[in-house]
């Protein structure tokens, strides 16, 4: 399986865009990008999250909160399309109709395009069966395969005697000739059991036994069966995941909670937090999980995008087959039996290692670098004007990868200094300790913004690897969250 594509979490997804978690909820309905309000202070950061993906014609349109939209052609790298509207607030959601597409998104009302990139037009609120418009807080649209439309929110229900409210997810069947009108509901679809589901406990050790967050619903079918997705229990925990809860009845009733629990999960490392997303098909009539990433570390929502492999057991629940994984895996469609195998099976090699420096950053040290945690990193000094980090592996090593995920320091939109392409070189010598420096990875030229930036390229037996970082944004300080190195043990190494 050599030299088959791979794809690494979190997503190297391009352009990410801005947060701008303050400013939304004054706003009509979604909007292109628009200034930060002169009374928010803060530092500006950027996030990507509560993914919808859409699989169209053998590709996956992406829609996340903060901006739209995202394609991939190949299942692994995704490509930005700047949409109108290009702000969807928070979880968007999109279906085809009638030969063209309806979208949605957190508190705003319906739109039309002719292509799922749009330009978008708006249509209208919600209209109830008393006649009333209303919106929908982290909506999912779901076209069954008679044509029926429904559309599914969660709701806040105060609890009599208790300081807590109720998280209930809602359905409601559309009418698909005027899909802003209410033919059934709302229906009560699932309804946040913290006793029973410890997931769903708020905090960041599940502590709270009477409330959690139960949102961003997604409804798939798959093999007759519908699969009811959420997230829980709040977006910024290392805890936060998602769980499924499935119906042989029908999109809106019938709805039993999975024994398989939580679907997406993982509290450690740089991928953690993996709640409010989706499931998807992919090629081959394969099942991939699509979640958020939580990097709160200038703000609580900041965060990033992961997928994993997803699949049926004999119960007909779904589950991960390989968890949620940070280290090199198979593109979707490339393997024949990918719930058996999807990886490589890479190591990442320098983890806790402690790298040589050409400057340190007072506080930011060579460590953070490898720490496996996306709330530190290093930094080079200011007049550093070459930036290099060296690793000494344990041993030589067969390297056939890197993750790097940038630290931008300094971001001020409004001030004009922005995120932009990183250049670097990556270098290599096979021995130690007088081998010459020979190139792994020339990204000299490297013209696309990657905050996470993954690569990988023909095996290379490595005693030290280095990185030089050759050119940044004007006016960024640039510091490295995470640098991984991917490989496995040489075979010619006794």
């Amino acid at each position: 399986m050599k030299g088959l594509p791979t794809y690494c979490n979190p997503l190297p997804i391009p352009d990410i865009p801005r947060g701008c978690d303050e400013w939304l909820i004054p706003q009509d309905g979604m909007f292109d990008p628009m200034p930060r309000p002169t009374e928010l202070t803060g530092t500006d950061y950027r996030s990507i999250s509560d993914p919808t993906v859409f699989y169209w014609q053998n590709k996956w349109y992406l829609y996340p909160s903060y901006g739209m939209a995202w394609v991939s052609e190949d299942f692994c790298s995704w490509k930005h399309i700047s949409t109108s509207p290009y702000c969807p607030k928070y979880s968007p959601a999109i279906i085809p109709w009638k030969g063209r597409f309806l979208l949605t998104s957190w508190q705003c009302p319906l739109y039309v395009g002719d292509t799922p990139t749009g330009p978008f037009t708006r249509l209208g609120s919600f209209i109830g069966l008393d006649g009333k418009e209303f919106l929908v807080t982290d909506p999912a649209l779901f076209v069954d395969d008679d044509g029926k439309i429904y559309l599914y929110g969660f709701n806040m229900i105060p609890q009599k005697g208790s300081r807590f409210a109720a998280c209930v997810n809602l359905g409601w069947e559309l009418d698909p000739d005027n899909p802003r009108q209410v033919l059934q509901g709302p229906v009560e679809v699932q309804r946040m059991d913290p006793q029973n589901h410890p997931w769903e406990r708020f905090g960041p050790g599940n502590q709270n036994t009477a409330f959690g967050w139960t949102e961003g619903i997604h409804m798939i079918k798959h093999g007759g069966c519908y699969y009811m997705i959420y997230a829980a229990p709040n977006t910024q925990f290392a805890n936060y995941c998602m769980a499924v809860y499935y119906s042989d009845e029908g999109p809106l009733s019938g709805f039993i909670c999975q024994k398989n629990n939580p679907l997406t999960i993982h509290k450690e490392g740089i991928v953690r937090g993996c709640g409010h997303g989706c499931v998807e098909h992919g090629p081959n009539n394969t099942l991939w999980a699509f979640y958020t990433v939580a990097v709160p570390y200038l703000h609580n929502y900041e965060r990033r995008i992961g997928m994993d492999l997803v699949a049926v057991d004999q119960n007909g629940e779904l589950y991960c087959p390989h968890g949620v994984t940070d280290t090199p895996q198979y593109a979707p469609g490339v393997v024949d039996e990918p719930v058996a195998q999807n990886s490589p099976l890479l190591c990442i090699l320098n983890e806790w290692h402690h790298p040589v420096a050409s400057s340190v950053f007072a506080g930011r040290d060579t460590i953070y670098a490898s720490d496996g945690s996306a709330l530190t990193w290093w930094q080079p000094d200011p007049e550093d004007i070459a930036p290099t980090l060296t690793y000494e592996l344990d041993a030589p090593y067969d390297v056939s990868g890197i993750r790097l995920f940038w630290r931008e320091i300094g971001l001020d939109y409004d001030k004009g200094i922005l995120p932009g392409p990183v250049q670097y070189i990556i270098e290599y010598r096979e021995e130690l300790p007088d081998s010459p420096w020979l190139t792994l990875l020339d990204c000299s030229d490297n013209a696309i913004d990657y905050n996470i930036d993954y690569r990988s390229f023909p095996v290379r037996l490595c005693s030290q690897i280095r990185i030089r970082i050759t050119g940044k944004p004007a006016g960024l300080q640039i510091g490295i969250t995470d640098f991984a190195i991917f490989g496995k043990m040489s075979s010619t190494v006794k």
